[in-house]
């Protein structure tokens, strides 16, 4: 085990909180239904454009990193998102683009020298899309793709797969994600009364915060999700226990976002209210080593480091198990 988080420390030294980026996409619609809802995806958002007759839209948004993708889609009757591009990537802070919404077609000047490899790899599934993308050149929509799958692709070779990866890539947010993902998967797996390894995380300064510290102290560590409704109502709930905390027990949040910009400024209203410390799960190894399986989960580590209890869901019945854990 010490070996394991020795290597996820020296992981950690070379990330570096992604700067936010600034871009605006915009274009023109042909053939467009009014009567359809017609969003803009990227960087795990979408965006309602409601582009006026002639088709015409344009969004400013702020995104992790560049090269990076986005999509146009819509809400079909089943209520289900369905895209009607494929992924599109670019690297410029402005991108225009004209969509015939009555086929898959589109135009865009710009287009990156990997677009036609992106297109190929979005259209495999399964083992056919991963062996596609160990026989061609890897470069960042293969680097998407296996991070979006990663769950599916046994540890060896998800190792093998980093070790083909450009120097010119080895730091980007893909990589960085697959190699926390291997690194917690190679830990031993956490369970009630098992010893909890420590960690860090950044906070909204881009400080790396220690999460699991020998204080002596019980220590709660909540998981949520900026896109958990739940998750967001339950810092009411960690509020009333920070009242009656009194210090006796170590309060943490853990974001698990796909961006730094989601973490701060979704309900951001809401996340002022938190005083305690509050951490961004930013490559997705907390969620993985935590065996997270739904937002809000609660884990509770008593004062010798060992988990002690796991506590999911979003009721009364939370809530009086976390206020127990202060009085």
């Amino acid at each position: 085990m010490k070996k394991h988080f020795l290597t996820f420390v020296l992981i950690m030294a070379f990330c570096q909180t992604q700067a936010q980026v600034a871009v605006n996409i915009s274009g023109q619609i042909e053939n467009l239904n009014a009567a359809e809802s017609i969003y803009l995806g990227i960087d795990g958002r979408l965006f309602p454009l409601n582009p006026p007759a002639d088709g015409t839209f344009s969004v400013d948004v702020n995104i992790s990193q560049t090269p990076s993708f986005f999509y146009l889609g819509h809400i079909t009757k089943g209520r289900k998102f369905e895209q009607k591009t494929p992924s599109i990537w670019f690297e410029s802070d402005s991108v225009q683009i004209t969509k015939d919404w009555s086929d898959q077609s589109y135009q865009m000047q710009g287009l990156l020298p990997f677009q036609d490899n992106s297109e190929k790899i979005e259209a495999l599934k399964g083992k056919d899309q991963f062996d596609f993308i160990l026989a061609n050149p890897i470069d960042i929509p293969s680097l998407y793709f296996v991070e979006r799958q990663k769950k599916k692709i046994g540890i060896p070779d998800l190792e093998r797969f980093t070790q083909l990866v450009k120097e010119e890539h080895q730091n980007a947010a893909y990589v960085k994600r697959i190699e926390n993902y291997i690194a917690a998967k190679k830990l031993d797996k956490i369970k009630i009364g098992s010893k909890v390894g420590d960690f860090t995380l950044p906070d909204k300064d881009g400080n790396q915060v220690s999460v699991i510290q020998p204080n002596n102290k019980t220590t709660l560590i909540a998981l949520f999700s900026s896109g958990c409704g739940y998750s967001v109502a339950s810092i009411g709930i960690l509020e009333k226990v920070a009242d009656l905390n009194n210090d006796k027990i170590e309060m943490i949040t853990i974001w698990e976002d796909s961006s730094r910009e989601i973490w701060l400024n979704t309900r951001k209203d809401e996340k002022e209210k938190i005083t305690w410390t509050n951490l961004w799960d930013e490559f997705g190894f907390a969620s993985t080593y935590l065996n997270n399986k739904m937002w809000p989960t609660f884990y509770v580590i008593n004062a010798e480091g060992e988990l002690e209890e796991i506590i999911r869901g979003y009721s009364q019945k939370t809530s009086n198990k976390l206020k127990e854990l202060v009085k």
